[in-house]
């Protein structure tokens, strides 16, 4: 008898940690996808990390990207500050240090970025699956 209280406990609290276990997995959302743009910028983001393009500028972060409980993601990647005309082949990307801020709200991304040195963040409003033609710098 004791030894079938001992089998049935085990066999409970089993069953009790694999329901916590699955609980925790299905609340946790999944990482951040998907193509962005509005305000003159397009940002495309998969399982890799996120690659942006505006009129100017490019840049780029390694991924996944996770979003916290309140919705907000924080990563460091590269920001490419470009000049007008044609890129030179002998000119290679600066890849200036970023941190990429950001706040995910429905289909509405506020996204910040700040690049290493300069005096203050540029902001951006991005759309979820928006479409934007990019003007390269002239």
């Amino acid at each position: 008898m004791a030894a079938w209280n001992i089998a049935t406990r085990r066999l409970l609290l089993g069953g009790f940690a694999m329901a916590v276990e699955l609980a925790s997995a299905a609340g946790a959302a999944p990482p951040l996808e998907g193509q962005w743009a509005g305000d003159r910028l397009q940002l495309v983001i998969d399982a890799k990390g996120g690659r942006l393009q505006s009129d100017c500028t490019s840049g780029s972060f390694a991924g996944p990207l996770n979003l916290s409980e309140a919705g907000s993601f924080t990563v460091v990647g590269a920001f490419d500050p470009q000049r007008p005309g044609p890129l030179r082949v002998d000119e290679p990307p600066t890849g200036a240090k970023a941190r990429y801020e950001g706040e995910v709200s429905g289909g509405v991304m506020r996204l910040s970025i700040l690049p290493e040195g300069a005096a203050a963040p540029q902001l951006f409003t991005l759309r979820k699956d928006a479409r934007i033609k990019l003007i390269r710098c002239l």
